[in-house]
């Protein structure tokens, strides 16, 4: 059996979240050489091509997305066991940043199990919209964002996940034939009522907002109650509300990139080890999307 060593994943995953062998040296606090090495070493280790070189830039294989989503877990499993394990343990706190849907659905599951494994590191958990949370990092406010991106280039982004939306109801079919269309949405500038009424302009639907709450319980209860209509991630739907079909007369609507950003390259051991718990555990989820790999890389 050939074992892969943890600081060449490392090395890897470091790689594929920064961009480029420069700003992942600087943060490993290795020379750009050593960190070709480490790549190639790992290369050699698999007996696989990991990436596929074009002049400066690189990009992952199949293969080199494969290794990705296995060295996170990896990773994530290791730096749990040593946390239960080692002493003294890592501690510290970790300023995190996150959109109100997730925020009640999937990553409590993520940040209650990181908790569980690392005791002596406190969270500081903000929710809020997407634009808001990643102006707050841009501003330092925070350490660790999960964000919906949006069409500009931002800084401090790591890693992205693709999240398909789905039309939200309380199956009142009624309701759903109405016209104006009432909307149950965020506040402006949220994502999701972006891609809401640009699908609703493209079909040429009439629409109206009803109700607009920055929360995702208020939305909840909103639909529940039967105000309207609303669009919420697939991942995020909670089981008291049904996906409206599109065979039911509603438009497609277009995909979102969920971001990981953080602090770069000042973010403390305990911030990192949430990164690799997150980045892994989200990658399980999106099993069935492409890792990605940012194209500025040069190997």
């Amino acid at each position: 059996m050939i074992n892969l060593p943890t600081d060449l994943l490392r090395t890897f995953t470091t790689f594929m979240d920064l961009g480029g062998i420069t700003r992942a040296a600087d943060v490993l606090g290795r020379s750009q050489p050593a960190i070709s090495l480490q790549l190639k070493r790992l290369e050699e280790l698999i007996d696989v091509p990991l990436f596929v070189r074009a002049g400066k830039r690189v990009r992952l294989t199949e293969d080199g997305e494969a290794l990705g989503v296995y060295a996170r877990q990896i990773l994530a499993l290791n730096d749990e066991a040593v946390s239960r394990l080692r002493s003294p343990r890592v501690g510290g706190v970790v300023r995190v940043g996150l959109p109100s849907d997730f925020a009640v659905s999937i990553l409590p599951t993520i940040l209650g199990g990181f908790t569980r494994a690392h005791d002596g590191i406190t969270l500081e958990v903000t929710c809020g919209i997407s634009r808001d949370l990643v102006r707050g990092m841009e501003k330092q406010e925070y350490d660790v964002v999960i964000a919906l991106c949006g069409d500009s280039p931002l800084v401090s982004l790591a890693k992205t996940w693709t999240d398909r939306l789905a039309w939200v109801s309380n199956g009142d079919s009624n309701l759903q034939a109405e016209e104006p269309l009432p909307l149950i949405v965020y506040p402006q500038g949220c994502l999701y009522r972006q891609r809401t009424i640009e699908a609703l302009n493209r079909a040429g639907r009439n629409w109206r907002v009803a109700y607009s709450s920055p929360s995702q319980s208020g939305i909840e209860a909103a639909v529940r109650a039967g105000l309207g209509v609303t669009v919420l991630s697939e991942k995020t739907v909670p089981s008291s509300l049904l996906p409206i079909a599109v065979e039911n007369g509603f438009p497609g609507l277009a995909d979102v990139e969920v971001g990981l950003f953080y602090r770069q390259p000042d973010l403390s051991e305990a911030g990192l080890r949430l990164v690799n718990y997150i980045t892994a555990s989200m990658d399980s989820l999106h099993s069935d999307t492409t890792v990605s790999l940012p194209d500025n890389s040069g190997l």
